[in-house]
């Protein structure tokens, strides 16, 4: 007689495979979202740092040399609406005024995803 031996997985086998390939899939997912938000972050505050430069060197071309010791304004980049405020302040030089300037994305204005400084003189 001879006896034939079959050689499959057993039940137990397949369900702790299963698990480590979850696991293991849980893992990437995390990895993949972390990466994805990193993503977009980076994206934001390149655009909220481009809107601020812009409204810089607009003041600076436009020679805006009034009384005035803030401004802010709405603008739209990216497919997004941004918030940005400028402070203007005196310097001791009376020909120099200092610019500080902050970007917001519009539906959160709590978090500054860019802030940059400047100074402009007096022509």
């Amino acid at each position: 007689m001879k006896s034939t031996f079959q050689s499959a997985f057993t039940l137990l086998e397949i369900m702790v495979a299963l698990a480590i390939i979850a696991i293991a899939m849980g893992a990437i997912l995390e990895n993949t979202t972390a990466s994805t938000r990193n993503a977009q972050y980076l994206q934001d505050k390149t655009v909220a740092g481009w809107i601020a430069l812009n409204e810089i060197n607009l003041m600076r071309a436009k020679r805006e040399w009034d009384g005035r010791t803030s401004k802010q304004g709405r603008v739209e980049m990216a497919q997004r609406e941004w918030v940005w405020k400028m402070k203007i302040s005196k310097t001791p030089n009376t020909h120099v005024r200092k610019l500080e300037i902050e970007v917001f994305a519009e539906n959160d204005q709590e978090q500054s995803f860019a802030n940059m400084m400047s100074y402009m003189a007096k022509f």
